[in-house]
């Protein structure tokens, strides 16, 4: 009897613990959800940066109504860079709003205020700079890019000018590399997470892509006409080319990128089906399949992988726009029709949507200047209104 009642005893001291146990594991589990509601809560929330006047000063841009849209922006490891396309001026800005550094044409008409002006001289003294102003002179600047050393690729006529991290210009760019000759009209820059140079170029033959290392040294050129765009397997099994009915492949954009070691490009290509009238060639319809991402190598063209835009079954994904390609996805936005508000996804290289965000502007009346997605991730924003442009950004959720 006394055995009996010891092995009892045991019996529900074991069971009095495992009580005690699941119930500190549910409040883990409690914890830890209501941990992630409040993560989910802070990614999807909108945070205005900082703002910049309008003017031609070290801490303004000269936005007119007609030119609103000619800022170019590049973020690299929380410092932004703004080119003002009609100014010929480039702000370096702290996230938190400080003008670091201002190259400018004073032909221009802009000057710096606060920044202290320096010659091209005084970086051969070796002395600290601190916050500068220098002046370069531009003859028709359009695009920017930084790297992980804040080094600036700047697209001036047809060449790529450099600067170092502390204001110096380095040689140009051409198409060969450093001193090269001029490319066709640059399109876009970009530098790879890895620090590779992108100069995308357009011509009447056709698109191209040069690619340097982060010294300037050429590696190799993508090119292709526009003509013969790649087609889906599953596109081309189910919408076949018969008589009177052919896929058209339209190329709406392009992003090189560095993804899992190799430097590809990844295109946006929209995928109609044209019904045509066999005996007179007259079109009949024209149908959307679908909105894709194709993943070509850079170094050859070929096709390393695709996949459709769809956030749901009902959904083409024509009327997404790819905004960015990194290493953690590739980036899409959907507009709405009113006011700036609209939805970020980010899809793994598998198709499947790893991160969501539903923006909105809070100012009714703000326009669109430039947008982009950060090396963080994140959404960043430059508006206008009516008596000075502000920064925005949000997080993007992260969907599990």
């Amino acid at each position: 009897y006394e055995y009996f009642c010891s092995q009892k005893g045991s019996r529900n001291g074991i069971i009095l613990a495992m009580k005690r146990f699941v119930g500190l594991l549910c409040l883990i589990i409690i914890a830890n959800i209501l941990v992630s509601c409040q993560s989910s809560m802070e990614e999807g929330k909108i945070q205005q940066l900082f703002d910049l006047g309008y003017g031609k000063s070290d801490s303004s841009i000269d936005i007119s109504v007609q030119n609103k849209n000619s800022v170019d922006i590049c973020l690299r490891k929380g410092i932004f860079h703004l080119l003002s396309q009609e100014e010929a001026k480039i702000l370096r800005i702290s996230s938190y709003g400080q003008t670091l550094a201002m190259w400018y044409d004073p032909k221009r008409g802009s000057a710096p205020l606060v920044l202290e002006d320096v010659q091209m001289s005084d970086f051969s003294s070796g002395k600290d700079l601190g916050r500068f102003a220098i002046q370069v002179s531009f003859e028709d600047p359009g695009h920017i890019a930084s790297d992980s050393r804040q080094m600036l690729y700047v697209s001036d006529a047809e060449i790529v000018r450099r600067f170092d991290s502390d204001g110096r210009e380095l040689p140009f760019l051409g198409q060969e590399g450093i001193g090269g000759i001029r490319f066709p009209v640059i399109t876009s820059l970009d530098v790879l997470s890895n620090d590779d140079i992108a100069v995308s170029c357009s011509s009447e033959s056709g698109k191209a892509v040069y690619f340097y290392d982060r010294n300037g040294t050429f590696l190799h050129v993508l090119k292709w006409d526009g003509q013969h765009m790649p087609i889906p397997v599953s596109i081309a099994e189910n919408h076949p080319n018969t008589g009177g009915s052919s896929i058209v492949a339209s190329l709406e954009s392009f992003l090189p990128c560095f993804l899992n070691g190799r430097r590809v490009v990844m295109l946006k290509i929209n995928y109609y089906y044209e019904i045509s009238d066999p005996s007179s060639g007259v079109t009949i319809s024209i149908e959307p399949v679908g909105g894709w991402i194709i993943e070509t190598d850079a170094s050859n063209g070929a096709l390393l992988n695709s996949f459709p835009l769809q956030s749901s079954l009902e959904d083409l994904g024509i009327d997404q726009q790819m905004i960015a390609a990194q290493s953690n996805g590739i980036f899409c936005v959907r507009w709405r029709d009113k006011g700036l508000s609209g939805e970020v996804f980010r899809f793994n290289q598998q198709g499947k949507i790893n991160g969501k965000l539903d923006f909105q502007v809070p100012d009714a009346d703000a326009s669109l200047i430039d947008m982009v997605v950060g090396d963080d991730g994140n959404l960043y924003m430059l508006t206008q209104l009516s008596t000075e442009l502000k920064m925005y950004t949000w997080r993007i959720l992260t969907l599990r």
